[in-house]
């Protein structure tokens, strides 16, 4: 026998049908093979000879044959089970599942094993004993005894099971998840969440599962491009570790494996093209050997004999290839040795001879063995019932009129009945949409939205934004906060650190810190303190409206990718193997690592906390945050050997929770709260080190020191519960919370504590909510301050879930009743610090002389493109001042959609925005209509698309390399407007609603003036577009080419001018009906300008819905009567009639 292989000729049956399973006997000279009518067949010796055949059961492909020494293992697609056969043929045992609801009635027992698909896979016989591992389609793994075929025990399982294998020591599963299990092959069980027993070998399902010695092999599916595809690897582990072991590279797609007998390290692997690779995953760089069969087809099935000497491969043909290592001199048998006779089919036996009298008893006659009860031995209530509806009787107006031919009767379909036919009668519709475009709904707890029945609470669970053909501006917020404290949107990147802005929102000294770094002159582009400043102060004003922090989730992200942080990334894939408990943990030290630099205004801090002498001097040079939550401690070092003792300074600004190990010799008062707490405060650790002063290598204590007044006014700890034994400290024992509201806290001083204790307060806490269908997320449970609680509220917790807000209880705050609810961060209070804390030193009112300021970064700029006049210190708004604006975005990231088969389509995620122009013009005075802002706005992100259709911005306009017009960072302009909203200017503008959501600022409704609501009326749910209404009531044409913002904003504020007057004259509702009128038979859409070509049909862009745009010249307006496609001049009329004789269209306004 030579050590290469070489082909032999193949075995071709008579009648093709393709080898779905194939199998080499142990014992006799015999391939097994199953084809895809449920057969199994043997053929005998490398001739081929066709021997025994018996069916499986069902007629779907054979998926599995295992030959043991006396008998035959095999499974189909369609038997349901999995059954055993003796060499010649005869059936010995059929397992079938037997669902555990068997004391049922039979009917439902029957519609139930339907329902079920039965086995998956099965095993090898275990060496050690007489069972098989089969894995069933319900998610449960049974041991069945090889030689009876009963089942010895069932566990359940996580996912559905493709392949199992005994080894020499455990049992190997694989997924349809593409996971490695090993599990103890007595019990079936696997150790939870261990990492030598669970292992993640492929994105897609495991297609193959090999074992040999101390190796593992698998093979499955990847994904690329969200799509499935075979993974080009062979991946090898350790079965002892499960740890990876370099893997094969295969480039044609392993498509079957079998390991290769007396090569301990050695695999067959062959791709569905018929290559076939042999190698050693001892040494992968070692050439291997290389075979092609020759396949017409592709290949379907793998086997290797017991001896190794021949390699088999099925066929879509039925043809089954053969490799050998014999020589034509000495053939071997496909077990290597002359073994077990081959059995033949014995002659059926004859039937019976019946003489057949009158009375011959009809029981004589065999009846055919059934596994399940005859449709005879149902209860009479059941086979009597009815199981379908009877059929709709025929209406008499058809019947009337029908007419017979040939037995078929016919009749025209009567009128009254057009239109009703194949309809399936449905409910009407509930009035619980979640768009504003839809019904009103009825605010009543019964309106809920019903959610799947899982042992969250149903405010804990994960909300998401729907979209509807009107954008996200059309989803009902409302419906989930009806409180006056405004909650924030998920539908952005890097949302995730909602909850942790909401807790930090609700710290008071916090919050006015962030609000009083936007007063100071910034010079970071991105700096998160001020994003927060800016996110507080809409919370404040926003009084409950949803709000959306996307300025600081943008800054988040691309100050995580400078730091290369990218574990805090949000790449907007949902992946559930994120730990956001972890991942905002992480973010929690990366933004107040961020807070303290950019807060450092060194030596210029203001002092927050109040000292006295040298400490009041030397505050100023701590940063602020570092006063509100830094522990400031000595760290005391003690060596055992020589007792030299050694302090370093130790400021930390987070504590990370540690807890007793399992079985320390602890008390349980030390498990609690308090003392976990308090232990994680000081820090006691043991380490070895050599000492600088004995020269020893000894062991050291350390511990941090600090005085209970010293300690800071807030904790802001780090839960840190990353096992299952950390948890088990957090959940309710008895009905008792683990968590405390109140704790009291003791410094040490020396060996000892200090007596004098301080007393904290919980403030808020985030937590991680976990479900087994859905991925993780993140609330906030937050303690409203005092000064801001509604006295119509029981309690001052509020559940921040996302944009969800409600109350809730204390002790269901307190409350870890299960493992779905992790902690992660919590923040304390000291309950003397309000008389400690001194907030009057922060600044509260930004510069409004920025509106003063020429705050261009443009290189290159044009000053022939300046087009606006900066404003004058004695020009500055009050509260009241109108002012117009318009802006213009760009794209920074498409839209994201999802097709269904059915036609429709999904928006996953909205396009995202980004302001690119913004134009303000002042809106009354000498100087109305004049702009004092127009500025372009840098950006360092990359932009997807321009929109220049629609913005007017084109490529280099927004860079301050080649930029012509005035380019502004977006802080800048966003203060600026931030000014413009604080001095109380009022805002005319058309579309300003999706304005100010993408500038992400709120401005209070009474601050607005939006010509799209006041030119609109609510029973034709149609909105006007600027460019219309400019045609329609100014007589003017804008947006001819691209949009202008500055013309939009004139043309704006022209159309308010123009509805004041017609409202003076009590005539705006005839206009309006008007507008409506001619806008049908224009399709709301101007005509073209003379001689210019039509215009293509404006197409919706998918971002910016906003109205069109508009453009007066002149301020003001006079009225004339003219026809609408061609508006001439004029004036009053002596009766003062505005609209002209009946017919006559639309006006022309112009201010004299």
């Amino acid at each position: 026998m030579s050590n290469t292989y070489h082909p032999v000729p193949p075995i071709t049956p008579n009648f093709p049908q393709p080898s779905t399973a194939i199998a080499f006997d142990p014992v006799s000279d015999i391939l097994w093979t199953g084809s895809t009518l449920g057969n199994v067949t043997a053929y005998y010796g490398s001739r081929g000879m066709r021997g025994v055949s018996f069916p499986v059961g069902g007629a779907l492909p054979v998926n599995r044959i295992f030959a043991g020494d006396s008998q035959v293992l095999a499974s189909g697609h369609g038997s349901g089970g999995i059954g055993s056969w003796s060499k010649g043929g005869m059936n010995k045992w059929y397992f079938r599942y037997v669902p555990r609801n068997h004391h049922l009635p039979f009917m439902t027992r029957v519609v139930s094993n339907r329902t079920q698909s039965g086995v998956s896979s099965f095993s090898n016989v275990y060496h050690a004993g007489h069972s098989i591992a089969v894995s069933l389609l319900n998610l449960e793994l049974a041991f069945v005894n090889s030689m009876t075929g009963t089942t010895v025990r069932q566990v359940q399982t996580s996912s559905i099971l493709t392949h199992l294998q005994f080894s020499h020591s455990s049992l190997l599963s694989g997924s349809a998840e593409g996971y490695i299990r090993v599990h103890d092959p007595r019990t079936g069980v696997t150790k939870n969440d261990a990492a030598e027993s669970v292992i993640k070998a492929h994105s897609g399902a495991v297609t193959g599962l090999q074992s040999t010695g101390n190796y593992v092999f698998t093979i499955g599916m990847g994904e690329r491009q969200s799509r499935p595809y075979p993974d080009p690897l062979v991946k090898v582990y350790d079965l002892r570790t499960m740890r990876a072991l370099p893997p094969i590279p295969f480039s044609s797609g392993p498509a079957f494996i079998h390991v290769l007998p007396k090569r301990t390290s050695s695999i067959v692997v062959a791709s569905m093209q018929g290559l076939v690779n042999i190698v050693d995953a001892s040494d992968p760089a070692a050439a291997g050997e290389f075979h092609q069969l020759d396949v017409t087809t592709y290949v379907t099935s793998l086997a290797v004999s017991p001896t190794g000497a021949y390699i088999a491969a099925g066929d879509a043909e039925g043809v089954v290839h053969i490799l050998s290592q014999s020589t034509d001199e000495s053939p071997l048998p496909f077990n290597g040795f002359d073994g077990q006779p081959i059995p033949w089919v014995g002659p059926a036996e004859p039937l019976p001879e019946i003489e057949w009298t009158p009375s011959t008893p009809l029981n004589s006659i065999g009846m055919p063995y059934y596994d399940s009860p005859l449709f005879s031995a149902w209860s009479p209530p059941v086979s009597s019932a009815p199981y379908f509806p009877p059929p709709a009787r025929i209406p008499p107006q058809v019947s009337a009129s029908m007419k017979m031919n040939d037995n078929i009767a016919y009749a025209p379909l009567p009128k009254e009945l057009r239109g009703r036919r194949n309809l399936v009668p449905v409910g009407p519709k509930k009035d619980t949409a979640r768009f504003r475009s839809g019904k009103p709904r009825k605010e009543d707890e019964s309106d809920r939205p019903t959610l799947e029945p899982t042992e969250v609470p149903p405010v804990y669970r994960r909300v998401e934004i729907e979209y509807s053909k009107f954008g996200v501006e059309d989803f009902d917020f409302g419906f989930y906060n009806q409180t006056q404290y405004s909650g924030l949107e998920t539908h952005i990147l890097n949302s995730y650190t909602n909850s942790l802005v909401q807790s930090l929102h609700y710290i008071h000294p916090i919050r006015q810190l962030a609000k009083s770094h936007i007063t100071t002159n910034c010079l970071s582009e991105h700096c998160l303190l001020c994003e927060l400043g800016f996110v507080s102060r809409m919370l404040e004003d926003a009084k409950g409206t949803n709000c959306q922090a996307s300025n600081f989730c943008r800054t988040v992200g691309v100050l995580a990718q400078a730091s290369n942080a990218i574990e805090l990334v949000d790449y907007g894939r949902e992946n559930p193997d994120v730990n956001y408990a972890q991942k905002i943990q992480i973010f929690h030290r990366f933004l107040l690592d961020h807070l303290i630099s950019e807060g450092n205004a060194y030596p210029r801090n203001p002092i927050l906390v109040k000292r006295r002498g040298r400490e009041a001097q030397l505050a100023a040079s701590i940063s602020p945050i570092t006063q509100l939550i830094g522990v400031d401690a000595k760290n005391v070092i003690v060596c055992h050997h020589c007792k030299a003792v050694r302090e370093k300074d130790n400021l930390t600004h987070v504590i990370d929770l540690t807890y007793p190990r399992k079985g320390a010799p602890d008390s349980a008062s030390s498990k609690g709260f308090t003392a976990i707490l308090q232990q994680s405060l000081l820090r006691n650790m043991t380490h070895k080190a050599t000492c600088q002063k004995c020269k020893h290598f000894s062991t050291f204590t350390s511990r941090r020191s600090i005085a209970s007044k010293d300690l800071p006014p807030f904790l802001a700890v780090n839960a840190s519960v990353y096992n299952d034994e950390n948890m088990d400290f957090w959940l309710d024992t008895r009905n008792k919370p683990f968590l405390r509201p109140k704790v009291q806290i003791h410094g040490q001083m020396g060996d000892e504590l200090d007596p004098a204790g301080v007393w904290y307060e919980l403030k808020s806490l985030v937590v991680k909510i976990s479900t087994k269908e859905r991925q993780s997320h993140l609330v906030s449970l937050v303690k409203i301050p005092d000064a801001e609680l509604d006295d119509g509220y029981d309690s001052p917790w509020f559940i921040f879930n996302d944009f969800m807000v409600q109350n809730m209880a204390e002790q269901d705050v307190l409350s870890f009743p299960g493992k779905w609810k992790v902690p992660s961060i919590l923040y304390l209070e000291r309950i003397d610090s309000k008389d400690r804390l001194d907030l009057s030193s922060l600044p509260s009112e930004l510069d409004p002389f920025i509106l003063c300021q020429d705050t261009s970064i443009s290189q290159n700029r044009d000053h022939d493109a300046i087009r606006h006049e900066l404003l004058h210190k004695d020009e500055l708004p009050n509260p009241g001042t109108l002012v117009a604006i318009d802006a213009e975005f760009v794209s920074m990231q498409q839209e994201e959609t999802e097709f269904r088969s059915d036609g429709t389509k999904k928006v996953i995620r909205p396009a995202r925005l980004s302001l690119a122009r913004v134009s303000v013009l002042r809106g009354d005075g000498p100087r109305q209509g004049v702009p004092f802002i127009d500025d372009h706005i840098h950006t360092s992100e990359t932009i997807v698309d321009y929109l220049t259709e629609f913005s007017g911005i084109k490529f280099g306009d927004l860079d301050p390399v080649h930029s012509r017009y005035t380019l502004t960072p977006l802080k800048v302009v966003y203060k600026k407007l931030r000014a413009l909203v604080d001095r109380g200017c009022i805002f005319v503008g058309h579309g300003l609603s999706k304005d100010f959501r993408i500038i992400n600022i709120f401005v209070p409704p009474e601050q607005v003036i939006d010509t799209v609501d006041l030119y609109f009326v609510k029973s034709r749910q149609r909105r006007l577009s600027l460019r219309f209404l400019s045609w329609f009531i100014l007589h003017q044409h804008i947006q001819t080419d691209n949009h202008d913002s500055i013309e939009d904003a004139r043309s704006a504020l022209s159309l308010y001018y123009a509805y004041q007057d017609l409202e003076s004259e009590g005539m705006f509702d005839q206009k309006l009906d008007e507008i409506y009128k001619e806008g049908r038979q224009y399709n709301f859409k101007p005509p073209p300008l003379p001689g210019a070509s039509p215009p293509l049909a404006p197409m919706q862009s998918p971002v910016l819905a906003l109205a069109a745009a508009f453009n007066p010249q002149t301020s003001g307006y006079n009225i004339t009567d003219s026809k609408p496609a061609t508006p001439s001049a004029g004036g009053y009329n002596s009766s003062g009639n505005i609209f002209g004789s009946p017919g006559s269209g639309a006006s022309s306004w112009r201010r004299s």
